[in-house]
């Protein structure tokens, strides 16, 4: 319904006519809006592509994860559009929103800690630089994906533009022989 209507369309009574519950359960399990709010921010992040991250594969170099997984942020199938507009609307309303911060703290510091373990497979493989600092890096990806993803959704970068320009920062990560 965020991914919908926004955080300011959001009703707590409509969101219980949808789930097909009281909206006495919703404030049972959730304590207030900020809580629903919160909630489908994190179940957001965790249907994110890039939670693949989180296994290792034998198959690509850490380098080719994270790329394949930075890309998948930025598309536009249905779902990962609609994740897309949770986490910026969320972000967004954090900032006049204090009971929405710790929330958006809290999954923005899990999803930078899984890109730099991401980015540390890339340093051990020899795919990504070896003298990068893997949370630095992730906290600048983290923060590219966040504005490309809106600039995206708000039509002011076209999808392929944010592609080729993740693509281009992104290039920075790998050893000068790989470039």
């Amino acid at each position: 319904m965020i991914a919908d209507h926004g955080i300011r369309g959001l009703r707590v009574e409509e969101v219980a006519a949808a789930a097909g519950v009281s909206t006495s359960l919703l404030y049972y399990h959730f304590k207030n809006r900020a809580g629903l709010v919160n909630a489908a921010f994190e179940y957001a992040n965790e249907q994110a592509p890039s939670t693949a991250l989180r296994v290792a594969s034998d198959r690509r170099s850490g380098y080719e994860a994270l790329e394949s997984a930075l890309l998948a942020e930025l598309d536009d199938a249905p779902e990962v559009r609609d994740y897309s507009v949770v986490w910026g609307d969320v972000c967004a309303n954090a900032v006049f929103d204090p009971d929405l911060r710790a929330g958006v703290r809290q999954v923005t510091r899990s999803w930078r800690d899984t890109l730099t373990g991401a980015i540390e497979r890339g340093t051990a493989d020899g795919s990504i630089r070896s003298e990068i600092d893997a949370e630095e890096a992730a906290d600048m990806l983290v923060t590219l994906i966040e504005g490309f993803s809106v600039r995206w959704l708000a039509g002011s970068l076209e999808l392929a533009r944010a592609r080729e320009l993740l693509l281009r920062a992104m290039q920075t990560l790998r050893p000068s022989s790989a470039r």
